[in-house]
């Protein structure tokens, strides 16, 4: 079981955070002053800590050094300061990644997507299919919004095989049994999200990752969770969904 270090002095947080980590399956271990955070450290293998930057007596972002001397872990930096702040504070820091307050859902899975891997079971839900006789190519469009979904449909109907599927459980199911050349995948997706989705292929098909392009219209903070290096691509909302054919053909070519 994967197991997140929660570093903050405020109890009602790390609570609050323990139980998020537990309705994912994560274990927890916290730590709410120095002395706690040396015991952890020595007693417990965690594979993720999450520390505040205002932390009291070391500030977060300068516990890099202390926790890495005696775990080697990836580092979240989390506050309830302004994004930008956050960021400055983290670019003077030897985290790995930072999260403004309120702790969601996705940014912990996020965060685990990019620096850990953990297990989570799986859901499957409908899907549709279109496709014509001139097909030459299969992607699986995972996007929760008909009208986007559509428009991206009607234009890869000439040269693409569609399955369409508007939940991130579907979406492992039917990468976990097909094969496609191509993923288009939205990151805020109901249920399971894309981070969800992604945590998958990075542990049961990881060869699927060049094949995945990214449609968000997330904030920095929420992709700085994507290694655009490791996925065929990032498509910020809006985009020309005209471009789309292109796109996967030079996918499908990788």
């Amino acid at each position: 079981m994967l197991t997140v270090l929660i570093v903050d002095d405020n109890a009602g947080f790390r609570t609050q955070a323990a139980r998020l980590c537990a309705a994912e399956g994560f274990s927890t271990v916290v730590a709410g002053s120095l002395s706690e955070l040396a015991n952890v450290l020595s007693t417990a293998a965690p594979d993720l800590a999450l520390v505040d930057i205002e932390f009291p007596q070391i500030p977060g972002h300068r516990l890099g050094s202390l926790i890495r001397s005696r775990q080697h872990i990836p580092i979240v930096l989390i506050s309830a300061l302004s994004e930008d702040h956050v960021r400055r504070l983290f670019e003077a820091s030897d985290a790995d990644g930072w999260i403004c307050k309120p702790l969601t859902r996705d940014k912990l899975i996020g965060a685990v997507t990019r620096f850990v891997t953990g297990k989570r079971g799986d859901t499957a839900a409908p899907a549709r299919t279109t496709t014509s006789p001139s097909a030459s190519h299969s992607v699986l469009l995972i996007e929760d919004e008909p009208v986007i979904a559509s428009r991206i449909e009607s234009v890869l109907a000439g040269t693409c095989a569609v399955t369409t599927v508007a939940d991130g459980g579907a979406a492992i199911e039917h990468l976990l049994r097909e094969s496609y050349d191509c993923i288009l995948l939205d990151l805020m997706l109901p249920y399971l999200s894309g981070f969800d989705v992604l945590r998958h292929v990075v542990l049961r098909k990881p060869e699927l990752l060049k094949a995945t392009v990214i449609m968000t219209a997330a904030t920095d903070e929420s992709l700085q969770f994507i290694d655009s290096k490791a996925v065929a691509g990032v498509l910020r909302k809006p985009f020309e969904v005209g471009s789309l054919p292109q796109l996967v053909e030079k996918v499908a070519k990788r």
